[in-house]
Protein backbone atom coordinates (compact mmCIF):
# COMPACT_ATOMS: atom_id res chain seq x y z
CA UNK A 1 0.00 0.00 0.00
CA UNK A 2 1.71 3.37 -0.80
CA UNK A 3 2.04 6.00 1.69
CA UNK A 4 1.13 8.50 -0.98
CA UNK A 5 -0.48 11.82 0.62
CA UNK A 6 -4.29 13.06 0.10
CA UNK A 7 -2.58 15.90 -0.98
CA UNK A 8 0.42 17.89 -1.34
CA UNK A 9 2.70 18.05 1.50
CA UNK A 10 3.90 21.26 -0.05
CA UNK A 11 0.69 23.44 0.63
CA UNK A 12 1.39 22.66 4.44
CA UNK A 13 5.41 23.90 3.99
CA UNK A 14 4.66 27.52 4.44
CA UNK A 15 1.87 27.34 7.03
CA UNK A 16 3.40 25.39 9.08
CA UNK A 17 7.16 27.36 9.30
CA UNK A 18 4.51 30.45 10.57
CA UNK A 19 3.44 28.22 13.50
CA UNK A 20 4.84 27.36 17.13
CA UNK A 21 4.74 23.01 17.44
CA UNK A 22 5.82 21.24 20.39
CA UNK A 23 9.48 19.45 19.61
CA UNK A 24 7.47 15.71 19.13
CA UNK A 25 5.01 16.74 17.32
CA UNK A 26 4.17 16.53 13.33
CA UNK A 27 1.41 17.63 11.35
CA UNK A 28 0.94 16.22 7.45
CA UNK A 29 -1.25 14.86 4.96
CA UNK A 30 -3.45 12.14 5.82
CA UNK A 31 -2.23 8.85 4.04
CA UNK A 32 -3.03 5.58 3.17
CA UNK A 33 -1.55 4.08 5.95
CA UNK A 34 -2.48 5.72 8.36
CA UNK A 35 -4.97 2.86 9.06
CA UNK A 36 -2.61 1.02 10.71
CA UNK A 37 -1.33 4.06 12.50
CA UNK A 38 -4.28 4.54 14.77
CA UNK A 39 -6.10 7.12 12.71
CA UNK A 40 -9.57 5.50 13.27
CA UNK A 41 -9.16 5.43 17.15
CA UNK A 42 -8.94 9.39 17.11
CA UNK A 43 -12.16 9.22 14.95
CA UNK A 44 -13.63 7.33 17.64
CA UNK A 45 -13.14 9.76 19.75
CA UNK A 46 -15.89 12.15 18.13
CA UNK A 47 -18.40 9.92 17.32
CA UNK A 48 -18.97 5.93 16.02
CA UNK A 49 -16.74 4.89 13.06
CA UNK A 50 -17.50 1.04 12.46
CA UNK A 51 -15.08 -1.54 11.22
CA UNK A 52 -13.34 -0.36 8.36
CA UNK A 53 -10.76 -3.23 6.58
CA UNK A 54 -7.85 -1.56 5.74
CA UNK A 55 -8.96 -2.29 1.79
CA UNK A 56 -11.72 -0.45 3.06
CA UNK A 57 -9.80 2.29 4.17
CA UNK A 58 -7.51 2.07 1.01
CA UNK A 59 -10.79 2.16 -1.22
CA UNK A 60 -11.97 5.74 0.41
CA UNK A 61 -9.08 7.06 0.57
CA UNK A 62 -8.05 6.72 -2.88
CA UNK A 63 -11.75 8.12 -3.78
CA UNK A 64 -11.04 11.20 -2.01
CA UNK A 65 -7.55 11.82 -3.17
CA UNK A 66 -8.93 11.25 -7.09
CA UNK A 67 -12.01 13.37 -6.55
CA UNK A 68 -9.45 16.10 -5.13
CA UNK A 69 -11.18 18.83 -2.46
CA UNK A 70 -10.41 16.78 0.15
CA UNK A 71 -7.54 18.19 2.70
CA UNK A 72 -6.98 15.86 5.75
CA UNK A 73 -4.33 16.15 7.61
CA UNK A 74 -2.96 14.15 11.37
CA UNK A 75 -1.14 15.15 14.30
CA UNK A 76 1.70 12.15 15.11
CA UNK A 77 2.84 12.41 18.22
CA UNK A 78 6.20 10.66 19.30
CA UNK A 79 6.66 8.77 22.44
CA UNK A 80 9.90 8.07 24.10
CA UNK A 81 11.09 5.48 21.96
CA UNK A 82 10.92 7.55 18.98
CA UNK A 83 7.87 5.54 17.74
CA UNK A 84 5.58 7.51 16.31
CA UNK A 85 1.34 7.67 16.39
CA UNK A 86 -1.61 9.32 15.19
CA UNK A 87 -2.55 11.73 18.09
CA UNK A 88 -5.21 14.05 16.24
CA UNK A 89 -6.66 14.87 12.62
CA UNK A 90 -9.05 17.38 11.36
CA UNK A 91 -10.27 18.06 7.76
CA UNK A 92 -11.53 20.70 5.31
CA UNK A 93 -13.06 19.89 2.06
CA UNK A 94 -13.94 22.43 -0.23
CA UNK A 95 -17.24 22.91 -2.01
CA UNK A 96 -16.77 24.50 -5.61
CA UNK A 97 -19.65 27.56 -6.03
CA UNK A 98 -20.89 29.92 -8.53
CA UNK A 99 -21.92 32.30 -6.41
CA UNK A 100 -19.22 35.05 -4.80
CA UNK A 101 -17.84 34.88 -8.61
CA UNK A 102 -17.03 31.18 -8.78
CA UNK A 103 -15.35 31.16 -4.97
CA UNK A 104 -15.04 28.18 -3.16
CA UNK A 105 -15.84 27.45 0.64
CA UNK A 106 -14.07 25.42 3.20
CA UNK A 107 -16.07 23.12 5.06
CA UNK A 108 -14.07 22.19 8.33
CA UNK A 109 -15.20 18.75 9.50
CA UNK A 110 -14.16 16.02 12.00
CA UNK A 111 -11.84 17.85 14.45
CA UNK A 112 -10.70 14.76 16.89
CA UNK A 113 -7.73 14.78 19.62
CA UNK A 114 -6.84 11.72 21.47
CA UNK A 115 -8.23 11.47 24.86
CA UNK A 116 -4.60 11.58 26.22
CA UNK A 117 -3.48 14.44 24.39
CA UNK A 118 -6.58 16.98 25.11
CA UNK A 119 -5.75 20.15 26.81
CA UNK A 120 -2.29 20.87 24.71
CA UNK A 121 -3.78 23.03 22.10
CA UNK A 122 -3.65 20.48 19.36
CA UNK A 123 -7.45 21.36 18.73
CA UNK A 124 -6.69 24.68 18.02
CA UNK A 125 -4.08 24.20 16.02
CA UNK A 126 -5.66 21.82 13.58
CA UNK A 127 -8.07 24.60 13.22
CA UNK A 128 -5.23 26.90 12.41
CA UNK A 129 -4.04 25.01 10.42
CA UNK A 130 -7.00 24.16 8.25
CA UNK A 131 -8.23 27.62 7.89
CA UNK A 132 -5.17 28.74 6.68
CA UNK A 133 -4.77 26.16 4.35
CA UNK A 134 -8.46 26.75 2.67
CA UNK A 135 -7.11 30.05 2.42
CA UNK A 136 -4.36 29.08 0.56
CA UNK A 137 -6.10 26.66 -1.70
CA UNK A 138 -8.63 30.06 -2.78
CA UNK A 139 -11.64 29.24 -0.27
CA UNK A 140 -13.78 32.74 0.53
CA UNK A 141 -14.48 31.35 4.03
CA UNK A 142 -14.39 28.34 5.94
CA UNK A 143 -17.60 27.26 8.08
CA UNK A 144 -18.09 24.71 10.45
CA UNK A 145 -20.36 23.19 12.55
CA UNK A 146 -20.38 22.20 16.23
CA UNK A 147 -22.72 21.56 19.36
CA UNK A 148 -22.84 24.60 22.03
CA UNK A 149 -20.76 23.05 24.54
CA UNK A 150 -17.74 23.60 21.97
CA UNK A 151 -18.87 27.20 20.88
CA UNK A 152 -16.57 28.63 23.47
CA UNK A 153 -13.11 26.43 21.52
CA UNK A 154 -14.10 27.63 18.17
CA UNK A 155 -14.94 31.13 19.16
CA UNK A 156 -11.15 31.01 20.69
CA UNK A 157 -9.81 29.91 16.95
CA UNK A 158 -11.20 33.45 15.53
CA UNK A 159 -14.61 31.53 14.66
CA UNK A 160 -18.27 32.78 15.17
CA UNK A 161 -22.26 31.46 15.23
CA UNK A 162 -23.39 32.46 12.11
CA UNK A 163 -26.25 30.52 12.25
CA UNK A 164 -28.72 27.13 12.33
CA UNK A 165 -27.46 23.90 11.43
CA UNK A 166 -30.32 21.67 10.25
CA UNK A 167 -29.79 17.92 9.88
CA UNK A 168 -31.55 15.13 8.63
CA UNK A 169 -30.57 11.52 9.25
CA UNK A 170 -31.37 8.27 6.79
CA UNK A 171 -32.65 5.51 7.70
CA UNK A 172 -30.16 3.34 7.29
CA UNK A 173 -27.83 5.11 10.03
CA UNK A 174 -30.21 5.28 12.60
CA UNK A 175 -28.59 2.89 15.20
CA UNK A 176 -25.83 5.11 15.32
CA UNK A 177 -25.66 6.71 18.82
CA UNK A 178 -23.38 9.83 18.02
CA UNK A 179 -23.17 11.95 15.13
Amino acid sequence: MSSEPLFPSSLLSLILSTLSIPLDYSIRPLQATDHEKGYLDVLRVLTSVGPITEDEFAARFEEMRSMGGYYLIVVEAKDGEGKTRIVGTGGVIVEKKFIHNMGSVGHIEDIAVAKDQQGKKLGQTIIEVLSLLADRVGCYKTILDCSEANEGFYKKCGYERAGLEMKRHFQRYHDEKKD
